[in-house]
């Protein structure tokens, strides 16, 4: 069985490669390419991030296609598998290695007989961990007495009306309770926070076992300290924290976000921090990527900006191949994969 491994800037064919390359003991032959692997990481971001919305009919494929001959299992990170891409080619399997597959054209696979393979859950470890580090960091206000110290204040505050809860005494709100959202509630379970969860598609028992309380929106916004978003940016869920939302939050507490910019507005985020509505935020992702320079979120106190990094680690990298790895060894041994698509 051949299998081309086509990588791109963010996860190089070269660790597909490490990831996969065991499978060769069971008769697999893999060649590589690296589709945009020229390009730098704002000109990669930009396209693949206009692919969510698009799709991968917009995108030139021809390079991939020039690489299909003979091959039987295509797997790809975030090139785009479009209609046309499939129907040139006679492939048995496309495996997306990471948890969307915005990148792949699933009608036409389906139209044509091929299985789509993805990976949840691969970069569950990475977000989970930055995102409790970013919400602890803007409760213990880090990265502020940071910037004093490295502006040459040594600042020490002794009035307990100024100074920062311990996270015990917090209430945590999770909206969003997949791969990631349960991850950050099993972190925060060891401060012994109180923590409440939005998830209309999990029940509340579910919820339970786990260890937080389910709430609804309305109830977890106005009792949380801190909000941190795990959800998927939909339809339905964009702009889903806005002006009616930041009215409804503790005035000392603050939002996180690591998983989609376009759930929040931001113009509403910047009005509500501006106007002591809410204490502040720590985000990693943004409406617009990258922000644009001057944007009034870079002159706000009490945010906490990072460039959309929150799922950037080695083991994230390697973590969509490995999965894959292992669905094509289970589809070798003609039993169904576990993260099947279509």
């Amino acid at each position: 069985m051949k299998v081309l491994l086509c990588g791109d800037p963010q996860q190089p064919s070269e660790y597909m490669h490490e990831a996969l390359g065991s499978l060769e003991a069971r008769g697999m032959t893999f060649e590589r390419m690296d589709w945009m692997g020229d390009a730098s990481p704002a000109e990669f971001r930009n396209v693949t991030m206009d692919m969510e919305s698009r799709g991968p009919a917009d995108y030139d494929t021809d390079a991939i296609a020039a690489n299909l001959d003979g091959a039987d299992v295509l797997v790809v990170h975030k090139a785009p598998v479009s209609r046309e891409l499939i129907e040139s080619a006679d492939l048995s399997v496309v495996a997306a290695a990471r948890g969307g597959t915005e990148n792949v054209d699933l009608d036409a696979a389906a139209d044509n007989d091929v299985t789509v393979l993805h990976a949840p859950g691969r970069n569950r470890d990475a977000v989970a961990d930055y995102a409790v580090s970013m919400l602890l960091s803007r409760l213990r206000e880090i990265p502020f007495n940071h910037a004093e110290l490295s502006d040459g204040e040594w600042n020490q505050v002794f009035d307990p009306d100024l100074l920062p809860p311990d996270v015990r005494t917090t209430t945590v709100g999770i909206v969003g309770f997949g791969h990631i959202g349960r991850g950050v509630a099993r972190r925060l379970a060891g401060f012994d926070p109180e923590l409440l969860v939005y998830d209309p598609f999990v029940d509340d028992e579910e919820i339970r076992e786990v260890g937080p309380e389910p709430a609804d929106l309305d109830t977890l916004l106005g009792e949380s300290d801190a909000v941190t978003l795990h959800v998927r940016l939909s339809e339905d869920t964009e702009g889903m924290i806005g002006r009616e939302e930041f009215a409804q939050m503790n005035e000392a507490g603050y939002l996180v976000n690591t998983a989609r910019g376009g759930l929040v507005d931001t113009d509403a985020l910047v009005d509500a921090v501006s106007e002591d509505d809410i204490a502040g935020a720590a985000l990693d992702v943004f409406e617009e990527e990258p922000i644009p320079e001057g944007h009034p979120l870079f002159d706000l106190d009490g945010v906490v900006l990072t460039p959309h990094v929150a799922g950037s680690t080695r083991d994230a990298v390697l973590g969509g191949p490995r999965i894959i790895a292992s669905q094509l060894e289970a589809y070798l041994d003609d039993e169904t994969p576990a993260h099947v698509v279509r």
